[in-house]
Formats: structure tokens, sequence, C-alpha cells
């Protein structure tokens, strides 16, 4: 079984296709990268592993990662894949660090959609569990806007790496339903 990464900016909806992914696929296990970022920043002081926008001189997360699952694939062996759930990884980062021959990526993005509507949908839909609820506005939005500029890079990496991205600005479940199907149609293809 191929493993799969779900990468690109926030709210384009990589959580909720990860969960669909894990429903509907059996032995599949998700990792969070926020959650792994989050634990080692909290234990950690000055270590150089972080999100896309903590703006490190030398973020070691992709290389963190890369070894991460070699470890975690060298003691459980093939038995489970995982899909990885990140807007912290740049397609740059996976040319450099990962060996992708048995990995299908998707780099998910919010093209269509300004900062002024992303933020409104975070808002509107949004609840008090997830990240957005606790950031002032002043504080989202300026999250929102470094996102874009991320978004711009990620689209210029995807086509020069020949990565597939998708945007997922509008009828997000006909999008999820869609690569659902390639997914099942390519899991098992060497």
């Amino acid at each position: 079984m191929k493993n799969i990464m779900i990468l690109g900016t926030c709210r384009t909806g990589k959580t909720t296709f990860s969960k669909l992914l894990q429903k509907e696929l059996e032995n599949y296990q998700i990792i969070e990268v926020d959650a792994i970022i989050s634990a080692l920043q909290s234990t950690f002081d000055d270590i150089q592993i972080g999100f896309t926008h903590d703006y490190l001189k030398y973020n070691k997360l992709s290389q963190f990662i890369n070894i991460l699952l070699q470890k975690n694939k060298s003691r459980l062996g093939n038995e489970y894949s995982y899909i990885i759930n990140s807007d912290s990884i740049m397609p740059v980062d996976l040319i450099n660090y990962f060996d992708l021959s048995n990995t299908i990526v998707y780099y998910f993005v919010n093209s269509s959609l300004t900062v002024e509507e992303i933020f409104n949908n975070c808002r509107y839909y949004d609840d008090e569990n997830q990240w957005t609820s606790k950031r002032t506005n002043e504080n989202l939005l300026n999250h929102i806007k470094k996102a874009k500029e991320f978004e711009n890079q990620i689209i210029e990496q995807c086509k020069k790496y020949n990565m597939k991205y998708i945007d997922t600005s509008y009828n997000r479940e006909s999008i999820f339903n869609e690569l659902l199907n390639e997914i099942k149609e390519n899991i098992w293809k060497i």
C-alpha cells in the first residue's frame, strides 16, 4: 500500500480529507504534523523544528518527519501505512528529504478565495475547538495573509516539481469524492 501525504495551506480541508481517507481505507494511521510541532516546541527551547510561518532559518521539520517515518516503518513493517497531514512541508522539502516512490502526494490550496473570504469562512464555520477560534481577528487575518504567500510558493513549486495541487475553495465534497476514488485506484500500484 502506498503512503499518502495531504499537504497545503490552512483551512483547505486537509484534516477533513485525512479523516475521510482513514475511515475508507484499512490500516492507515494519520500523522498530524501540527501536533508533533506543537509538542516539540512546548518541550524544547530554541528547537529548529517549526511551522512554515515560524520563518526558522534552518527548519529541520522535513528531516525530522522523514526520519520518524523511516523509524516507524522499520519497527512496524509494511503492515500499516500513513496519512501525513501538514501545512508546513513545502514541495521542495519533499524533493530534498523524502523518498516519494511509494507515496501519493496532494497539495490543497484556496487559490480562488481572498484573504477576507477565508477569514469570514473561519469565523462562520469553525467551532470553539478550532485553532482559529483562539485567535483575535487581527492575528487570524495576519496568519491567513502569510498562508496566502506560502500558497503562491506551493503552487510555483508544485508546477516546477510536477506535483498535484488542488484548489479546494469550492465544491469540496465532490473534490474529495473524486480524490478518494483516485487514491483507491492507485493505492496498490507500484
